[in-house]
């Protein structure tokens, strides 16, 4: 170039020209913008590597690959004995991993075929922040594959693949999928379940999951070689295993701390909460555990990386991104029975970096100091009656969590003073089982011994906690003066009701042999879903309700009425999330003149009249907790007007008395 325009200068130059040679002016080099970064994420889910499994691996170096992460004990199964609580079952233990929610909102409760999600996915959230971006799943279970169809029918989701029980074409779909640029894969691992509950935690156990860690290191290798190639993409890697399993090596559900215990492991530097301090949280399920990463931790993490996260102020998901420095933790709401508060309680992780703002349904209602852990807010109101939503957010910086609550709005209700007509026994336990209306009724344990205990969280104050044991005997009953429902032709008895809903076929009241609903006798008893079933028999036959269902961890207020002389059977059901419930079914042929039972004048309560069903022959035997509270009975039928008014007063029959 120098030498042609140098030639060109001097054959057509200029007569004043003194032959100086002329340069061009100086370009700049030309270069080309770097790319931009490309946030990406490999997600990986090995359902059956349990925690300890794990830790051993790493310790004596068989698990290579998954130990070259950052890896921490976690949690999942929700927050036992509050709404949020699941089964640690595979199905809702990943709507938990693929939402960020616990089964109170994403609604999926056990391993059944054709659920679908309530609330957003993982898959929906990036392609509503990101609609370019691609994203792959490849399950070793069908249950799984299906439970994220409607995301790919709906586009959230552009490659499926249910690899039916394959382990290795899970490994090759996510090998394809990340060769190929997809921006999101999830991989979901299940040969190691499947061998603990084969053949429990033996050799061949420990070779399959060797096998996973190998696959694991193989899809690891992918991404190094693609970065390699494309240095602009940031890969996240998450792996963890979506529930614990039992002592046999079975997935039975239950919230024991193996069952509870999940692991955690990233190419991240550090997981907010995480600890190595193992010995501290071995053994029996600790409330300390709660500060840990959990499940629902781990779509916001995922959707931190990938920049879509839910704008401020409408966050809704249970858990917080582990990649920030401070986390709001286990936030929960709890409604008041007159459903005028709706209290918000939440623990921090990490150091406040300012206030504490409260959201209600995406508007902030109040903005408390950084070190809080709770608000009530009572400034909701409703023009309509029926069962309201309301969605939480509470956030300081960038950490949020959320939580809904509900709330029932009818017009004002008062307790009618009509319910101290009739009124035999009550039992208020506020802190003792003293009958108050001085009606000869007693709350003893069936083995004489066992003191009885009270929750602290009550419907009006206090709440008789009944303990349940593995003792041959190991409940409580409700004595009653002798003769008293032989002698009466209609008798109603209710309280206000809580567990868990965990437990199937066991009996909350009974004074029959439950063995069979036919054996003479009244029962309300606890089923599976979950619901209650209302049950009387006599002379060989029987009159059954059932059906009723109720919220696990709520409080609900339920209610029978046995009529002899219309030969009917009534059951009222109270629950805040669905409702006022109300079943009446005629008799029959039942001999009403043997309600009575035949193992003498008490009901058992969380148990039969023999106090040995849990134990020996209820369809979930064992320890199992039932509270109560303002435990009732008139000797007449109540109209559903006084039901209501019990039900929704939010006032204890005990305010009757002066």
């Amino acid at each position: 170039m120098l030498l042609a325009t140098s030639a060109l200068a001097g054959c057509g130059g200029d007569d004043d020209d003194d032959g100086a040679e002329t340069m061009p002016p100086t370009q700049p080099p030309v270069t080309e913008p770097a790319p931009a970064t490309a946030d990406k994420v490999l997600f990986i889910g090995v359902d059956g590597l349990t925690y300890d499994a794990l830790r051993r691996g790493v310790a004596d170096q068989t698990l290579p690959n998954i130990g070259q992460l950052t890896a921490t004990r976690a949690w999942t199964g929700g927050v036992t004995g509050d709404v949020t609580q699941q089964p640690t079952l595979a199905a809702p233990s990943w709507a938990t991993l693929l939402t960020g929610q616990w089964a109170d909102a994403h609604g999926v409760r056990s391993n059944a075929a054709g659920q679908a999600m309530k609330t957003a996915s993982l898959f929906q959230r990036i392609k509503t922040a990101h609609p370019d971006a691609r994203t792959a799943g490849a399950f070793n279970s069908p249950l799984l594959a299906g439970l994220v169809g409607s995301d790919r029918d709906a586009g959230y989701l552009q490659a499926l693949t249910d690899c039916a029980g394959v382990d290795d074409c899970v490994a090759s779909q996510a090998r394809d999928r990340i060769t190929e640029g997809y921006d999101v894969v999830v991989a979901q691992f299940g040969a190691p379940e499947r061998a603990a509950s084969d053949s429990g935690f033996g050799a061949n156990y420990n070779a399959v999951i060797r096998q996973t860690d190998a696959a694991i290191g193989v899809l690891a290798k992918q991404i190094a070689d693609r970065r390699a190639e494309h240095p602009n993409e940031n890969w996240m890697m998450v792996v963890t295993s979506s529930h614990g399993l039992g002592k046999t090596g079975v997935a039975d559900g239950l919230p024991q701390a193996a069952n509870k215990t999940i692991f955690l492991a990233s190419n991240q530097p550090t997981l907010l909460g995480g600890s190595a301090d193992d010995a501290s949280f071995d053994g029996v399920w600790d409330n300390n555990w709660y500060a840990l990463p959990s499940a629902a931790d781990i779509a916001p993490t995922l959707l931190a990386h990938l920049d879509a996260l839910p704008a401020e102020g409408q966050y809704d998901m249970a858990g917080t991104p582990l990649s920030e420095p401070l986390a709001l933790r286990r936030l929960a709401a709890r409604t008041s029975m007159d459903n005028k508060t709706v209290t918000l309680s939440w623990v921090r992780v990490g150091e406040p970096v300012g206030d504490i703002i409260v959201s209600r349904d995406g508007v902030e209602v109040a903005r408390l100091p950084g070190t809080d852990t709770g608000y009530a807010d009572t400034g909701f109101t409703f023009d309509t009656e029926g069962v309201h939503t309301l969605n939480y957010s509470v956030a300081t910086g960038r950490a949020t969590s959320a939580t809904r609550a509900t709330v029932v709005y009818a017009k004002p209700v008062e307790l009618l003073a009509s319910l101290r007509t009739g009124l035999t026994m009550l039992f208020p336990f506020e802190g003792d089982v003293t009958d108050v209306a001085a009606g000869g009724g007693a709350i003893t344990p069936y083995d004489g011994v066992q003191a009885p205990a009270y929750a602290d969280a009550g419907v009006f104050g206090k709440m008789f906690k009944n303990e349940r044991g593995t003792a041959a005997l190991g409940a409580f009953k409700l004595d009653y003066p002798a003769g008293m429902l032989d002698s009466l032709s209609v008798f109603t008895i209710g309280f206000w009701y809580q567990s868990d809903g965990t437990a199937n076929d066991r009996s909350i009241i009974g004074n029959k042999d439950y063995n069979s609903g036919g054996n003479p006798g009244i029962t309300i008893a606890q089923w599976a879903g979950p619901e209650l079933r209302f049950n009387v028999a006599g002379g060989g036959y029987r009159a059954d309700i059932n059906g009723l269902k109720f919220t696990a961890n709520k409080p609900v207020y339920i209610a029978m009425t046995i009529n002899k002389p219309a030969k009917t059977m009534t059951a009222f059901v109270y629950d805040s999330e669905i409702g006022f419930l109300r079943r009446n079914t005629t008799t029959g042929s039942v001999d009403l003149g043997l309600v009575a039972g035949v193992f003498g004048p008490h009901i058992g309560l969380n148990e039969d009249g023999r106090g040995t069903y849990g134990i020996c022959c209820a369809g979930t035997k064992g320890a199992y907790t039932m509270n109560f509270d303002d435990l009732a009975f008139w000797s007449r039928a109540l109209t559903e007007d006084e039901v209501k008014s019990l039900a929704l007063s939010g006032k204890s029959v005990s305010d009757l008395f002066p």
